[in-house]
């Protein structure tokens, strides 16, 4: 039997047309469909339900979807994980078929630059815009279920709409189609009320809590599960990847503004007269890194496009204030080019706009979904480094301060190598699985790097006490610094372990 059509006016006037035929849906008659029976009301949306008892983990979802995406096989939007516990021998092994949650309060809709994502107001489905993506792969560090991914071909990420054309169209989503135990189905949640009550049905063994966006997802989870119930993939943490075109940006960027900083402090304090050629060179360092940033984006020629969310994302502030203390930092390089008044306001006005543009840069990191990056050790790591490298080329162009820079750059290096201590014993004994992987990774597989940084930077932190040192013992510490640096970002992004549902035991590792 049929279940009636229903139908309804969207915004634009069209017809929202939705039908479902329990035909064909499972070819016989049943008690509960697979797709409700009728529109979300006003304080309703839809949401997918995962019965985990029903669950064999056969992946008849994640090919459908596939299939139905046209997404090759590393592009899952889709993603069936395993849990485990017990003792043997009764021990016991469940599955969980997860898409995209469709929250409340996406994490992925807040952080995005461009606004490519929308809360659909009649039917609560988040929906993504290819067409308006730039690429930043910012919503993937954002959600704490790694739903959207990156395409490298496209060049955009995508992300679970829950087939929204098939459901216009009258059909199931592909995923509740192809499954065979019937353990995915969608359902109208009355959103005041699952706000009060997320917690206890939204939460299960091997996801992450849906505190941060709260999820929309419903889990019936076996009664009779043992309380050690977790993820089988906890020993098969891999490194993320390096995204060097950050770790170049960043360095740099944080490298102008300290060296713009101490530049007007000799200035202000020492009354030093600052030549003309470390501005211009200071400025050029800071256009390289604005430009190498862009390489980052799937689609860099629509760069321009991360500046129209200011208001709501920490990318789009970032590259604010860059552009905006590139542009005072030109300025002051020509004043003083010149030689006319004002170069001191105008490297003032530079320096303020960089000193926010940095905190930007270090909040653009600290979300829930990345426990390591999540905390005030972002913050000031990102400040030291510009504390570090910025003096030591201020201190090539002004011999009067030099000792006093060499000093400060001296402290930010010890400061570093504290910093990073203490961070790194706050990993190794939390009860967070996040961070003490994030510590493992440290502990062993990267731990030759890290031992050199630390040693490293303790080394610079000496060397630039000692007394005397001309322009080449300081272009020396200079470079060192910049090594020694980029090797710290690149352990900033490669430790990091971001919160994830549990992955299949065999996995496969990413590419070398």
């Amino acid at each position: 039997m049929d279940l009636p059509l229903l139908d309804r006016a969207t915004e634009d006037g069209e017809q929202f047309l939705l039908t479902s035929s329990l035909e064909d849906a499972q070819g016989a008659a049943c008690s509960v469909p697979l797709v409700p029976s009728r529109l979300p009301l006003s304080g309703e949306q839809y949401r997918f339900h995962l019965d985990m008892t029903q669950c064999i983990g056969c992946k008849c979802c994640v090919v459908a979807c596939n299939e139905q995406n046209g997404n090759p096989a590393e592009i899952q939007w889709r993603r069936v994980g395993e849990i485990e516990g017990g003792v043997y021998p009764d021990t016991m092994r469940h599955y969980l078929s997860m898409g995209c949650n469709h929250c409340l309060e996406p994490t992925c809709m807040t952080g995005c630059p461009v606004n490519a994502y929308t809360k659909d107001p009649l039917t609560g489905i988040v929906l993504h815009s290819a067409e308006r993506c730039i690429g930043c792969q910012y919503c993937t560090w954002n959600c704490s279920y790694g739903v959207p991914q990156f395409n490298p071909e496209r060049g955009v990420v995508g992300k679970c709409d829950m087939c929204y054309g098939r459901l216009t169209d009258g059909r199931e989503p592909a995923c509740v189609a192809a499954c065979p135990e019937e353990a995915i189905r969608i359902e109208i949640v009355d959103i005041a009320a699952w706000r009060q009550d997320y917690a206890g049905q939204a939460n299960a063994p091997g996801l992450p809590s849906a505190d941060d966006s709260i999820s929309t997802t419903r889990v019936t989870v076996d009664a009779s599960l043992p309380r050690d119930m977790g993820r089988v993939d906890t020993a098969r943490v891999e490194p993320e990847h390096p995204h060097w075109t950050l770790i170049l940006m960043t360095v740099f960027t944080q490298m102008s503004v300290g060296a713009i900083v101490s530049m007007c402090a000799s200035q202000a304090i020492a009354r030093v007269t600052i030549e003309r050629t470390p501005a211009i060179a200071v400025v050029m360092i800071a256009l390289f890194a604005l430009g190498v940033s862009t390489m980052h984006l799937g689609r860099p020629i629509y760069a321009f496009r991360a500046l129209s969310m200011w208001r709501r994302s920490w990318l789009s502030r970032e590259v604010l204030f860059f552009s905006l203390f590139a542009a005072a930092a030109v300025v002051y390089a020509l004043l003083l080019w010149t030689g006319a008044r004002g170069n001191l306001t105008a490297g003032v006005i530079a320096a303020a706009l960089g000193l926010v543009a940095v905190y930007c840069s270090a909040r653009l990191y600290v979300v829930a979904a990345r426990p390591a990056w999540n905390s005030a050790h972002t913050l000031f790591e990102f400040y030291l480094s510009a504390g570090l490298t910025g003096p030591l080329v201020a201190s090539l162009f002004a011999p009067v301060t030099k000792l006093a820079l060499g000093h400060v750059a001296a402290g930010c290096a010890a400061g570093l190598v504290l910093q990073q201590l203490v961070k790194s014993a706050w990993f190794w004994r939390s009860h967070v699985f996040e961070l003490r992987a994030s510590g493992g990774l440290l502990r062993y597989r990267l731990m030759p790097w890290f031992a050199t940084r630390l040693f490293g930077l303790a080394g610079l932190a000496t060397a630039l006490t000692l007394p005397g040192g001309n322009r080449w013992q300081l272009g020396s510490c200079l470079a060192i610094s910049i090594g020694l640096e980029m090797l710290g970002r690149y352990l900033f992004f490669v430790s990091v372990v971001p919160k994830n549902m549990a992955a299949p035991y065999l996995k496969e590792r990413p590419a070398a």
